[in-house]
């Protein structure tokens, strides 16, 4: 019998927050509804919730998110009981087993974590329970901060080979521009990719979230690289998700990309931290990155920005100041800032010591550009 395929669906704070501030659990049992016809339909899904924060913040009567992250954080831990309860409650009416798993960055930065972390996933499919997971905002200062569960989906999404990444929104998908602004914008039904021109036309988060389209559109780029294609989808339509899986036309669909790495190590190596710096390379480095799967080399580097050292991840840009991948650098910024533009050799000579064969090596790079 084949394997079932993953499925990882998120929804943001925004989507599961009644009018009144509060934790809207007539919605949430629409959408258990929707995951229990994804499970009779041999997916195995994955929920990636926000909330925690949203629902901390109808308990206890607040308006406003507070600005301080010491508030944000005790809101996290007054919410986050009630978001798993109404959850397992959902779910539960509808035959299934929630299993609450709360995760932070480094649960995927370390490699032994990591790996567990996936045998721990595969034990609750086997159970034919669904993973019910959120960030531990309680306790992940840097996470809250950035409050991107986005990334979080992305990043399962590609540990666990997922086919398909959905993350449920307040809009219906990806639009030529803002249309809370602009009167005249129309829906993208698919992407090929994501475009520093559709990055642009991206709007900001909203009240209760701190994602917005830009973090959704970042989310589907590292899920795309990773071979798992990415829907953008409205939440609060009732068959959505359904539609989704279907392959019918539903918010907006980005393509994975078709020359994707199945190497789980590269893929982890690259896209489970962010990176600390940045190399901009010329057309010729750019072109033999894309095209041809080479190695990226000190002579292909015009520039170098940000504090790194030998085993961090590095983002690469093109001549346009577009990221067309990330990798593991085999130098610090002041080496690769000291060697750029010139051949190994000469390189050698320039700093005193033998370098390594390539900055960054084939094997340890990620493509997010085509």
């Amino acid at each position: 019998m084949p394997e079932r395929p993953v499925v990882v669906i998120k929804l943001g704070s925004s989507s599961l927050v009644a009018a009144d501030g509060c934790l809207d659990g007539a919605f949430l049992g629409v959408i258990a509804k929707a995951i229990a016809a994804a499970v009779a339909a041999r997916w195995r899904p994955v929920v990636v919730t926000s909330g925690a924060v949203a629902s901390g913040m109808g308990t206890l009567g607040l308006k406003d998110r507070p600005s301080a992250l010491s508030d944000r954080q005790a809101l996290a831990a007054i919410g986050q009981i009630g978001l798993a309860q109404t959850w397992s409650a959902r779910l539960a009416a509808e035959g299934l087993t929630a299993a609450q798993v709360l995760l932070t960055n480094d649960d995927f930065a370390d490699r032994r974590r990591y790996l567990n972390l996936t045998a721990t996933f595969r034990a609750l499919f086997a159970y034919g329970a669904v993973p019910v997971v959120n960030e531990n905002d309680t306790v992940a200062v840097e996470e809250l901060t950035v409050g991107d569960n986005d990334r979080l989906s992305a990043l399962l999404a590609t540990q666990l080979g997922a086919k398909l990444l959905v993350l449920l929104t307040d809009i219906d998908g990806v639009y030529t521009a803002d249309p809370r602004v602009h009167a005249d914008a129309t829906r993208i039904s698919e992407l090929a990719e994501v475009t520093p021109a559709v990055m642009a036309a991206a709007g900001g988060g909203g009240r209760l979230g701190r994602g917005g389209m830009r973090s959704k559109l970042e989310a589907a780029r590292l899920a795309t690289a990773a071979g798992v294609t990415t829907v953008i989808a409205p939440a609060r339509s009732p068959d959505a998700l359904a539609r989704v899986l279907a392959g019918a036309d539903c918010g907006t669909r980005i393509c994975a990309r078709a020359d994707a790495t199945g190497d789980g190590r590269r893929r982890w190596l690259a896209s489970t931290q962010q990176p600390k710096g940045t190399v901009t390379v010329d057309a010729g480095a750019a072109a033999a990155l894309l095209r041809q799967g080479r190695s990226l080399l000190p002579i292909g580097v015009t520039a170098v920005a940000g504090r790194f050292v030998r085993g961090d991840t590095v983002g690469i840009l093109d001549p346009a100041g577009e990221e067309i991948a990330r990798g593991l650098a085999n130098l610090t910024a002041d080496e690769v800032t000291a060697v750029a533009g010139q051949r190994l050799d000469a390189a050698a000579k320039t700093l005193g010591y033998v370098l390594p064969k390539a900055f960054i090596h084939r094997d340890n790079l990620l493509l997010l550009g085509r």
